[in-house]
């Protein structure tokens, strides 16, 4: 059994009001926080999206699909990453018969 540590955090009123608007509004409040924060974190690059998945309490396929549903890409590409894809699809594209 993992241990986990929490701390109590003070969240506005209106926070928690808008968050019960979006499309985590029907989970309970305190994982309504967890998952946004999770998103926030894949978002900026500060934790993978399995991370992320694990914090936020979702298995990884589920959390990629609620990303899906939010508009959010689960893939990042940055540009060297992307370039070494675009020649590969090039590669079989000529290769091709």
């Amino acid at each position: 059994m993992v241990l986990v540590a929490t701390i109590a955090v003070d969240i506005p009123e209106e926070l928690v009001l808008l968050l019960r608007q979006s499309r985590l509004g029907s989970r309970p409040a305190a994982e309504q926080v967890r998952v946004a924060l999770a998103i926030h974190l894949f978002q900026e690059g500060i934790v993978s999206i399995s991370r992320a998945a694990e914090l936020a309490g979702e298995p990884r396929a589920a959390f990629e699909l609620l990303l899906g549903e939010l508009g959010v890409p689960p893939v990042r590409y940055n540009l060297a990453e992307y370039q070494r894809e675009w020649e590969a699809i090039e590669q079989a594209r000529q290769t091709r018969p």
